[in-house]
């Protein structure tokens, strides 16, 4: 999906902020994205297993070899040349608050999104007051709204997103608000294939173009008055009919 990933990165290389949340079916898009870029990865994600699995692909990094043994996930990355210095793997949920949550797969670990980010800028060698993030990937999850609200809420803005939604943003309402939340913040749907995504950051925040604290005149969203006002100036305080109706034959 991201055809020419090089050259939004080259200036800035092994000290771009490449986060990975969740796993997908195969390891090879973050070592694909660390080889060609020469960056860190900071994965995180909570299963046990997954991250054994990771841990063993850290292994094969330093080693180059496979054994009998190498689970199918893993056997890839021995094609892959990415430092096993730049992977960093972590067992936690990224969120607002510093804690953990009971499911029924048992108790899981939550982690600040600012104290994770902050720690992994300082791994890879940025000055303390660079605290961002460049590139978000995240994969399916249980978690979704709670990783994607509490970055926002953070004020994190990553310049690439690639989502893998748990749904369709059109056929399903909570995958819907997410996404929809998203493009009015500032994002751009660049790409998509099924159900992976490829945004990227605009800022332009379309919250931020009226007031959310005027009562409504007409029952309007102050958006859309807003629009409005844009599009047909001086017939906010009339009974005009802003769009054309059309005539049935």
């Amino acid at each position: 999906m991201i055809a020419n990933v090089w050259d939004f990165f080259s200036q800035k290389g092994t000290k771009t902020v490449f986060i990975s949340v969740g796993t997908g079916k195969t390891c090879l898009p973050d070592l694909d994205f660390a080889e060609t870029i020469g960056c860190s990865i900071l994965k995180l994600d909570t299963p046990e297993k997954t991250i054994q699995e990771w841990n063993e692909i850290k292994d094969i990094l330093k080693t180059r070899k496979i054994t009998e043994t190498t689970s199918d996930f893993a056997k890839p990355a021995s094609r892959k040349w990415v430092l096993p210095k730049n992977l960093h793997i972590a067992q936690c949920v990224p969120s607002h608050f510093n804690g953990t949550i009971e499911t029924q797969e048992g108790i899981i670990k939550t982690k600040k999104w600012y104290d994770i980010v902050s720690e992994h800028c300082k791994t890879i060698g940025l000055p303390e007051e660079d605290v961002h993030v460049d590139v978000l990937k995240l994969d399916t999850c249980d978690f979704q709204d709670l990783i994607l609200y509490s970055l926002w809420q953070t004020g994190f803005r990553p310049s690439l997103l690639l989502i893998h939604w748990n749904t369709s943003p059109d056929s399903d309402l909570s995958t819907l608000l997410p996404a929809g939340h998203l493009q009015m913040i500032g994002y751009t749907l660049a790409a998509k294939e099924g159900n992976r995504f490829l945004y990227y950051y605009t800022d332009t925040n379309y919250y931020e173009t009226c007031s959310w604290e005027t009562p409504a005149k007409r029952f309007e969203n102050p958006f859309v008055s807003n629009l409005v006002k844009a599009v047909y100036p001086g017939t906010e305080n009339t009974n005009v009919i802003h769009f054309p109706v059309s005539k049935k034959e």
